[in-house]
């Protein structure tokens, strides 16, 4: 038989010990009595900690999440959630962003779902009209849509955008930034410098536990000077003193010899 694994282990395998912690106190936090974050403070979630602020694409990443469509995120759908936002791999935001801008499910973008999208995303922050929207979709289909079926197709997304990154939040925010990743994991690079000891400054592994900790490149600089060995100074020997000593007391004695001679 089998072992049965835990649920939660894959998505713990990326986060550390203290950014577990961190996430756990987070979620219940969010969550309260009913253990579960309903639409509204996973809104606010998105908004004030990954600056995520357009409300079509916000739902959408909530509902992405919402693995079994209750209209709340568990437990575990959280902890998966956290680890694409926040240390996902390209592949895994490939996916995620995917299923986010395929609005209505079909495993395709359609050109009205790039619009309705786009338009959100312009009109509201460059004023654009909505002839500019449409122009621009026209644009990116023709850049995005391989097979020339009027769509774009996940084959279509993975090819484009391991051509281009930059062209992951095409049709809009998202993903959290890696600034807002580094405020919102904060308290746990705190937590971190409060615990730290010179032992555990002197251990490598520990600076590289989070790439967005900003004191890493300072704790590698201390290991370097460790691991390469200090310089001591070399410090010559100093005469004894009972050498000295005697030395005085001979002194002495061939002074008195030359005065009873005399």
């Amino acid at each position: 038989m089998s072992k049965k694994s835990n649920p939660n282990e894959e998505n713990k395998n990326c986060f550390t010990k203290n950014e577990i912690d961190f996430l756990n106190k987070n979620f219940y936090q969010l969550a309260g009595t009913n253990e579960k974050i309903d639409r509204t403070r996973f809104r606010d979630l998105l908004t004030d900690d990954f600056e995520i602020d357009d409300s079509l694409l916000m739902d959408r990443v909530f509902r992405c999440l919402d693995l079994d469509s209750d209209n709340y995120i568990n437990h575990d759908e959280f902890m998966k959630g956290m680890s694409i936002l926040l240390k996902g791999s390209i592949e895994e935001k490939m996916r995620f962003c995917f299923r986010v801008y395929d609005l209505n499910g079909d495993n395709y973008i359609s050109k009205e779902e790039m619009y309705q999208m786009l338009k959100n995303t312009l009109i509201r922050v460059v004023e654009e009209d909505e002839d500019g929207v449409k122009e621009l979709v026209e644009i990116i289909l023709k850049k995005m849509d391989f097979d020339h079926d009027g769509r774009v197709s996940e084959t279509d997304w993975y090819t484009t955008i391991e051509k281009d990154n930059l062209l992951l939040e095409a049709f809009g925010q998202c993903m959290a930034n890696e600034k807002a990743i580094e405020k919102y994991l904060l308290p746990v690079f705190d937590e971190c410098e409060t615990e730290e000891s010179p032992k555990k400054l002197l251990n490598f592994p520990h600076f590289n536990l989070n790439q967005f900790d900003p004191r890493n490149k300072r704790r590698k600089e201390i290991c370097e000077i460790y691991t390469k060995g200090l310089t001591i100074p070399v410090v010559k020997p100093r005469k004894p003193e009972v050498v000295e000593k005697e030395s005085e007391e001979e002194t002495k004695e061939e002074e008195e010899a030359v005065e009873n001679s005399g």
